[in-house]
């Protein structure tokens, strides 16, 4: 896959992951029954949990807080349509 932006394409990384042995298996089935490495089906799996995500560029936006009650963290959520 190739991207239309050029800062946006693959980069190769070497990972060492733990995955239970069910996991695996339905894994190594994946990949054989779509004609792909297992290292792809790793980084499809990957690409396709943050498709939605935006990438925050400015970071001193984002304000932590030191504590929240039950309530502040559901405001919080609605007000982001998180939940």
């Amino acid at each position: 896959m190739k991207s239309a932006n050029p800062e946006n394409e693959y980069i190769p990384l070497d990972l060492r992951i733990s995955v239970r042995r069910d996991t695996l298996r339905l894994i190594l089935e994946m990949a054989q029954d779509m004609g792909i490495s297992i290292n792809e089906v790793f980084s499809f799996l990957a690409e396709d949990s943050v498709i939605d995500l935006k990438l925050v560029e400015d970071l001193n936006e984002i304000e932590i807080p030191t504590k929240c009650s039950l309530n502040d963290l559901k405001n919080a959520l609605l007000k982001k349509k998180l939940c």
